[in-house]
């Protein structure tokens, strides 16, 4: 994003009322929000310009935005449904957004925030690709989980790739929520561990 005066302040507020650099936020999102929307798109310059939008929105409307403790929301969950509203208002003619939990349990569950830290050296599409990549490996691995492993495919499939809540896994397979939950954050472990290397590998070799 270019610089000037009023973005400056603008940026100064967004640190303000969420405690973080937004140059460093928007280095961190922009690819996960690419690849939220981008199977919805189909195109990286239109997935692009409404995430590029959605940056700008969240500038302009920083003063609205409620922290967690005045009854709203973690500001990643903010300028992610930012970006869905942008996307489901330019596409209101198409099928409707599928707004399940994945892309954002990817980054925010399975930790890939950390696996895949922003490189001033490579260009924006450069990491977005490469997060691409990773967030497939993780799809992949949880389809192709074996068969010992098939109640954490299934609450996996149904809460990551389906977006059901809690409750609606628990009332479909009529098993406890508790159980639901502790299978799901089992699952995510199992899915963690199967692919560190092959992250790892990505990492080194892009």
């Amino acid at each position: 994003m270019r610089k000037n005066d009023k973005i400056n302040e603008l940026e100064d507020r967004f640190e303000e009322r969420t405690g973080l650099n937004f140059q460093n936020f928007y280095k961190n999102y922009k690819p996960k929000l690419m690849w939220y929307i981008s199977k919805y798109t189909k195109d990286t310059e239109t997935s692009e310009d409404h995430v590029e939008e959605a940056f700008i929105q969240a500038l302009l409307n920083i003063s609205t935005y409620k922290r967690p403790e005045e009854g709203g929301a973690q500001v990643n969950t903010w300028i992610y449904k930012i970006t869905e509203n942008i996307v489901k208002k330019a596409h209101k003619d198409k099928k409707r957004l599928t707004t399940n939990s994945l892309d954002k349990e990817m980054a925010e569950n399975f930790k890939l925030s950390n696996l895949i830290p922003y490189d001033d050296g490579k260009n924006i599409l450069e990491e977005y690709n490469i997060f691409v990549k990773k967030a497939n490996l993780i799809k992949e691995t949880i389809y192709n989980l074996p068969e010992k492993d098939s109640k954490y495919k299934k609450v996996l499939i149904m809460r990551e790739l389906e977006g059901m809540a809690y409750k609606e896994i628990s009332e479909q397979l009529n098993i406890n929520l508790s159980t639901i939950k502790s299978q799901i954050k089992k699952g995510r472990n199992i899915i963690k561990k199967k692919v560190i290397k092959k992250i790892q590998e990505i990492d080194h070799n892009g």
